[in-house]
Parts: C-alpha cells; structure tokens; sequence
C-alpha cells in the first residue's frame, strides 16, 4: 500500500498509514515524509515493531545523527543503548530494572517534563526526532508538542518588530539547574552555550516561528530579568491549548517532529511502578548560525 496521510488536526498532526518500516523504508518514502512534514511538523505510525537498526536506518534518510553524550562515557561502562545514535528516554536502568529513586538518571531526565526544544543548546539545533514506543504505561506519560509557526503568526505586530534580529542564549546548564541537576566537572568542559535567534526561518518551508525552550537562558544584550521576562511571556503564549496536541502513547508508535517550528514536553505518569522504553533518534539540525561578532 503507498503512503496515505490524515490530518490529525487540519494543520499541526498528521498520522501516516499503508506501510511497514521493516520493509517500505526507502528514500521516496522519507521524501513523502518530509514533504508532509513541511505542513504538520508534527507526525506518527502506528503498529510499527521495529528494532534499533531499523529505527536508526530509517532515521539516517532524514540526515546525519546526533550521538548520545552519555553513550560509554567510561571506558567498560554498561549502558541500555547498544548504539551510539540512540538516547535512551526510559525510566529503566541497564538491567532493565525501574530506576532507584535515588538514581540520578531519574533528576536529569526529570527535565523532560519541561517545554524544550531539542538540542537547541547545539550549533544548528536540531531537525527532526524520531521516537519509537517499544513500552508504554497504562496510563499517562502522553508527550504534549506546542505549534510555534501558529504561534507566532498570532502575535501582534508590534511585538513580531520587538523579536525581529533577537538572540537568545541556549544551554543545557540553564534548563538542568531549573530542577536542581548538578553536572560534573567533566560535562561542564564538553557542553557549552548556544547562540539561537529567537525568531527562526524554516529551511524547506519558509515559515516563521518562534524558537524556545527550557534550555534558553536569556537574551543576549537585556537586562537579564528583562530577557527571561519576555521568554517567560513568549512561552506561555505559544504554549496556550489552541497551539498544543497531546499524542497518547500506544506500543509501536514512531512519532516525528520537527524541532525547528515545534515545542514539546513529557507529562508525568505512575513511573516508580511502571516500565516506560521509548528510543529517540535525532538528526542534527541545519537552523543558521548566529555571528558572534553581531549578538554581542
């Protein structure tokens, strides 16, 4: 069967039906993808039971892929992924167990439970992610995305003139810090800011949209209380329900965003009793640079 998309809502969702991921995955089918992406930003498959390779493989036709910062950071070290382009969005240690309560894992992946954007903190972003549902929970654990070309569309003009040329410093610190996660010395060396504009162009669409996240920090020359102000502000609107879709969870999805037009943040669920095994992979992103020289 050919690729067959429905709305999901007439601009934002789409679901995609007619293929199998183990099989049909080729090039002209990633180009369908994209082309439908273009208009949703936001998209799922149902009932695909795929593995590792096949995610990763179906993920490189969108681009090249990120890699695990925590992927054998020590030499010998166990980890749950066996491959380096997989990050591992789960409650489960490398047993397969649920996480200890006092497992640190569980504070810093706590963050998902925050509006982001992903690897914003990155030179270029990122573009797409692809998260496959291998386990989920009964019940909650919904992944909740906020339409940012709807939303900035809707702003008044005279605060599209206030954003126009505005830089924003993105920061994986930052977003950690709100929950309290402390990084190692070793993280701090490996992981630093980000310059973003706050207003981004899309790459294939030509769309606006407002850029923000949990990791963005502040605006790059205001006043710091100023800047978080207005990102504070710009947050809220974009995150009002008319922007956002909630996608409930069933084992065997593989939903895709975009995050270069797209917010999204986890909801919480019972996860000291149940198992939740989600894989995401991501392609690096392709946003624009920001000139150092022109942000400072």
């Amino acid at each position: 069967m050919p690729l067959h998309v429905q709305p999901v809502t007439p601009s934002f969702v789409c679901e995609f039906t007619g293929v199998d991921l183990r099989t049909d995955a080729s090039p002209q089918l990633a180009q369908a993808v994209m082309e439908a992406m273009d208009r949703f930003g936001v998209s799922f498959f149902r009932g695909q039971s795929i593995g590792d390779e096949q995610q990763i493989a179906f993920s490189r036709l969108f681009g090249n892929l990120e890699q695990s910062p925590h992927f054998g950071r020590k030499t010998g070290e166990t980890v749950r992924m066996k491959f380096p382009e997989l990050f591992d969005v789960s409650n489960l240690d490398e047993q397969d167990r649920i996480l200890q309560d006092s497992d640190a894992r569980r504070l810093y992946r706590a963050a998902n439970l925050m509006w982001h954007t992903d690897s914003s903190f990155q030179p270029g972003g990122a573009g797409y992610s692809l998260l496959s549902a291998r386990v989920v929970p009964s019940f909650g654990s919904d992944t909740e995305f906020a339409d940012m070309r709807a939303a900035y569309d809707d702003l008044p003009e005279l605060m599209k003139r206030r954003l126009q040329g505005l830089v924003v410093e993105h920061s994986t610190f930052h977003s950690r810090s709100l929950i309290g996660y402390r990084f190692t010395e070793d993280e701090l060396k490996r992981r630093r800011p980000t310059l973003q504009h706050l207003v981004q162009v899309h790459p294939r669409s030509g769309r606006r949209s407002l850029y923000l996240a949990s990791h963005a920090s502040h605006v790059v020359g205001m006043p710091l209380d100023e800047g978080r102000a207005l990102l504070k502000e710009l947050t809220e609107h974009a995150t009002q329900p008319k922007y956002v879709h909630a996608h409930a969870w069933q084992a065997g999805d593989l939903l895709i965003w975009d995050n270069r037009c797209t917010m999204h943040r986890a909801t919480p669920y019972d996860d000291m009793k149940e198992r939740r095994d989600l894989r995401r992979t991501t392609v690096i992103g392709d946003l624009p640079l920001v000139e150092t020289a022109a942000a400072a």
